[in-house]
């Protein structure tokens, strides 16, 4: 028997992802199980959300957040590379990328192109990397805390939530290693 291979698509970051049953983790933005619906129910205006002035205003605040870490968790992955830190490149180039698909689909709802990332100063060590990865997430948690507490629109407070969930991940696994 073969199992029956299907097309998902993830409510947070956009993307689609082809298997059996949906991903426990989204592999592009790290968005849980329950963000994931069939293919075939994706509604293409996801991101065609009327926003309020505040929201606008949260938006490019949660841009600049993600954007910024993933500048430093590039930053990161060049030094762990420097010292032929394998567990380390990979940590970090896996934030980076996540950090980045977030600041794109921030930018789906503001209809803006997503901005380059900015050259970022960042520890030799591993290990005070992780220390700022940390204190990088805890302050994205808190921001979209907040955020999620002041959108008026319904989409957007799933979208922040979905946020909270994944650097909440992001703060364990920045834990595990302090």
């Amino acid at each position: 028997m073969v199992d029956e291979i299907k097309v998902f698509r993830c409510r947070i970051c956009g993307d689609p992802y082809i298997g059996t049953e949906a991903p426990s983790r989204c592999p592009f933005c790290g968005a849980k199980t329950k963000y994931f619906i069939d293919a075939a129910d994706w509604n293409p205006s996801e991101f065609d959300v009327e926003v309020s002035e505040k929201s606008h205003m949260n938006l490019e605040k949660a841009l600049d957040l993600e954007i910024n870490n993933a500048g430093f968790y590039e930053c990161a992955m060049d030094k762990a590379k420097a010292a032929g830190d394998e567990y380390y490149i990979a940590k970090f180039k896996a934030l980076k990328k996540v950090e980045l698909e977030h600041a794109s689909a921030i930018c789906k709802f503001l209809k803006i192109s997503v901005p380059s990332l900015p050259a970022m100063l960042c520890s030799d060590g591993a290990e005070r990397n992780t220390k700022e990865g940390w204190c990088r997430e805890k302050k994205a948690i808190e921001s979209y805390s907040q955020f999620r507490r002041e959108a008026t629109e319904k989409r957007l407070k799933e979208f922040f939530g979905a946020l909270i969930e994944i650097e909440t991940d992001h703060l364990s696994l920045h834990a595990s290693k302090l």
